[in-house]
């Protein structure tokens, strides 16, 4: 295991991470997330079986297309996790936007919505997403959960959480470097993981969903 959280009986105790400019090089080493350790039995999975979990079908934005022609490769050492603010798309209609170009600069790695996700850029090239170009940019794979108001928020987490376990272990991540968009930013993002526009007990509530579909994949090796 790579990463240590420091407990409190048999529950962690919750802290919110304090968000402050500071260097890059501080950026680099996010603080760890306390969480209370999910109870439900560890399920073996490949990655190939939580991989057909999560639905992932690959649509990459055309070369062309002017975000694209600005990234660099990169080797991944974070995941961002971002929320939509579409109450009306889900993961197939941001695919199309992102491939028609119309986004300009913008651009992420994978949209999940309840039946899946899509992948718009290799996790191999640089996205354009959390920090203008910073750290956010330079290292981290950006996944976009969708707020479509049709599909099941809980569906989506816990595809969201599996795809962030399946990266942590692809690229060798640690659980501290899952990171929410607020992080790099400080902007209230994702939204509905958010508390009074924070980290707090709904985020570690996911974090601890990505440790739990982290665990699986590790007894599944």
């Amino acid at each position: 295991m790579e990463y240590r959280f420091v407990w409190t009986g048999f529950f962690a105790v919750f802290a919110a991470l304090t968000f402050c400019s500071c260097s890059q090089n501080d950026k680099m080493r996010p603080p760890a997330v306390s969480f209370k350790i999910q109870k439900a039995p560890v399920v073996p999975r490949t990655p190939g079986q939580m991989g057909r979990e999560v639905g992932i079908k690959v649509s990459y934005m055309p070369k062309n297309t002017y975000a694209r022609k600005r990234a660099s490769s990169m080797r991944p050492r974070f995941i961002t996790i971002h929320s939509t603010a579409n109450p009306k798309g889900d993961a197939n209609a941001h695919s199309r936007y992102l491939n028609s170009g119309k986004s300009r600069s913008l651009n992420w790695h994978f949209t999940v919505d309840q039946f899946g996700a899509y992948q718009h850029i290799p996790t191999t090239e640089t996205g354009h997403h959390a920090d203008h170009s910073g750290p956010g940019d330079q290292y981290s794979v950006a996944i976009e959960m969708c707020e479509c108001t049709t599909h099941n928020p809980v569906v989506i987490y816990n595809k969201t959480a599996k795809l962030a376990a399946l990266l942590m272990m692809r690229y060798n991540v640690p659980l501290r470097n899952v990171v929410p968009h607020n992080y790099w930013s400080g902007k209230n993002c994702p939204a509905p993981l958010m508390t009074n526009g924070r980290p707090g007990y709904k985020w570690s509530w996911f974090i601890s969903r990505v440790d739990y579909y982290y665990r699986c994949l590790q007894a599944g090796r």
